[in-house]
């Protein structure tokens, strides 16, 4: 069983969800795999760390949390996308929640290449790529794909498939939808936006349009689930800082509460791992 953490201290996770995520980091490729840090690399994060946080990113080069009914967001590097994602959650009431910050060394290609936010940037647009990706899904105990369709569309009154957009600039924010085909929870539209902010940060986040089911039985609301992604580089370009962040306002389901929140736990692992491998292809 999963304990929650408490206001200042980072969980103790199922051996298995540990076992997967140490195994999904250690797939991802060459020279953006999360590791052991410096304590000055740790140090100059800029987010909210409290001294277990600092020792479990100096250990393994990641750290997460559970919340439960009081969003989360201490982990998150960038104040700007912090008080976004507050807001939303504050909005959205979620009552299990799971926060994760990832800290990898930045591709050597990327280090000093004078538009690499802007390459990631565009990146973060790929989403047909995330079709195949897979991450370890607690219900089953073993890797499962996550995504078996996915890409934008104009519209949930229109779900015409388009290209993933590739942007000349950074743009401040824009909103689109995107459809995905899910393993777990079927075929989904989600309301996007992604914002440029400062130092370089990029923001994804995504809401559920219409009510999200495992198997036969409705476990989310209309925008009960808000997932957000925080890509930045650290102020010296020599390391990759990605946060996730779900809040999920879930139907009171005995018995599969923590089954969710770990799968989505899992996901955030997986979407690190989709962007990571990008980002040492770029």
């Amino acid at each position: 069983m999963v304990r929650l953490c408490n206001s200042h201290n980072c969980p103790l996770l199922w051996a298995s969800t540990l076992v997967a995520a140490c195994g999904l980091w250690a797939e991802a490729p060459s020279g953006i795999a999360a590791g052991p840090l410096p304590a000055a690399v740790v140090d100059a994060i800029p987010a909210l760390l409290d001294a277990d946080a600092k020792h479990k990113l100096v250990a393994t080069g990641s750290c997460s949390s559970f919340f439960q009914d009081q969003p989360r967001v201490d982990l998150c590097p960038n104040p700007a996308a912090a008080a976004d994602i507050t807001r939303t959650l504050d909005a959205s009431h979620p009552n299990i929640g799971v926060q994760t910050l990832v800290v990898a060394p930045m591709p050597a290609r990327l280090v000093a290449r004078a538009d690499r936010n802007l390459v990631l940037y565009n990146l973060l647009h790929q989403f047909r790529t995330m079709e195949g990706i897979q991450y370890f899904s607690a219900t089953h105990g073993e890797m499962r794909v996550f995504f078996t369709t996915s890409y934008l569309v104009k519209g949930p009154g229109n779900l015409a498939m388009l290209g993933d957009p590739r942007y000349p600039s950074i743009e401040p924010s824009h909103d689109l939808y995107l459809l995905q085909d899910d393993s777990t929870f079927g075929r989904n539209l989600y309301a996007t936006t992604v914002k440029g902010l400062d130092k370089g940060a990029i923001e994804l986040t995504m809401s559920n349009v219409a009510k999200v089911r495992y198997g036969l039985l409705p476990v989310l609301g209309p925008g009960a689930l808000r997932l957000t992604m925080v890509i930045q580089p650290s102020a010296d370009g020599r390391f990759l800082y990605f946060y996730g962040n779900v809040g999920i306002r879930a139907v009171k389901l005995p018995g599969l509460e923590t089954t969710v929140r770990n799968s989505f736990y899992n996901r955030i692992i997986a979407y690190y791992n989709w962007f990571a491998r990008q980002a040492a292809q770029a």
